[in-house]
């Protein structure tokens, strides 16, 4: 039962990091402010890989690469932002 909660609470909190992703992506596309979306994006992946660090949730290595990939993405689409 208690294995059956933690894996609905971690599809939950990634899919909470996945909305707020898509939220980066859409702005970034419509060249909107991407400042508030890259930050509840990072926000919520860097609870998620906190929690994960504490071993309070299981990630996959693939979990943690893809998370680890968008956050390098996104921090260089804001660096890029920041020189023009």
């Amino acid at each position: 039962m208690n294995s059956d909660l933690e894996i609905k609470n971690v599809t939950q909190e990634l899919m909470e990091v996945q909305r707020a992703l898509n939220v980066f992506r859409e702005k970034q596309k419509n060249r909107e402010s991407l400042d508030d979306a890259a930050i509840e994006f990072v926000t919520k992946a860097d609870l998620v890989i906190q929690r994960a660090e504490r071993n309070e949730i299981f990630l996959t290595d693939d979990q943690k690469r893809r998370i680890k990939n968008n956050l390098l993405r996104i921090r260089a689409s804001l660096v890029r932002n920041q020189a023009s």
